[in-house]
């Protein structure tokens, strides 16, 4: 079946409204390693970054909705929107959270300024503010063995094996998560430079 990217691009705007009606903005490029169609809603600071197998865009392009990438796309939405409330609701001053009687430190990007702070109430907090809500079980596993592993290793573990160690399906992080940024945000890791944002988005181990 013969389309261009911009056909997909318009055919993916047409079956969910709800993108564009956001504002969001999208990109797709065709990866041949994978052979499939890597895809990235963006809109300010807020990013997904997904895939597409061809029989899925094929499907897509006949008109029959794709249920994992609509999953997605709504789970996106609702974090963006989510967070949107916060950032308009919060109180003026949140770089401080008071957990297990001792003050809690973060940046001004909402990172916790030091590591050995952490706990799944400070996680709990990074979550509402992040605009996920109340995390649950399946995720507060997943931030939690990403935070030991890097205290242990100084690494971001490789995201297949972080759904293996917790016994999750191999696309946890995507699945529950959405962004790896996030999980390490809300796992209590100090902010990343620019290269390690590449990599973790990316989910490979830095070397």
């Amino acid at each position: 079946m013969a389309y261009t990217i911009e056909d997909l691009k318009n055919k993916i705007l047409e079956m969910y409204p709800e993108v564009k009606a956001q504002g969001f903005n999208v990109n797709i490029y065709y990866n041949e390693e994978k052979q499939s169609y890597i895809i990235r809603f963006q809109r300010g600071t807020s990013e997904l970054i997904t895939h597409l197998d061809k029989n899925d865009a094929d499907d897509c392009m006949n008109n029959i909705k794709c249920v994992y990438l609509g999953v997605q796309i709504g789970q996106f939405i609702k974090n963006f929107t989510e967070r949107e409330r916060f950032e308009r609701e919060k109180p003026e001053e949140v770089s401080e959270y008071k957990a297990v009687e001792k003050t809690v430190l973060f940046d001004d990007e909402g990172y916790l300024k030091n590591i050995n702070d952490w706990n799944e109430k400070v996680a709990q907090a990074i979550a509402l503010r992040e605009g996920l809500g109340i995390l649950t079980k399946d995720q507060l596993e997943i931030v939690k063995f990403i935070n030991e592993y890097y205290k242990k290793y100084n690494y971001f573990p490789i995201l297949n094996a972080v759904c293996k160690n917790v016994h999750q399906p191999k696309e946890c992080i995507a699945e529950k998560l959405i962004d790896p940024l996030v999980a390490w945000k809300i796992a209590g890791l100090p902010k990343p430079d620019d290269t390690l944002i590449n990599i973790v988005k990316y989910g490979v181990t830095p070397t």
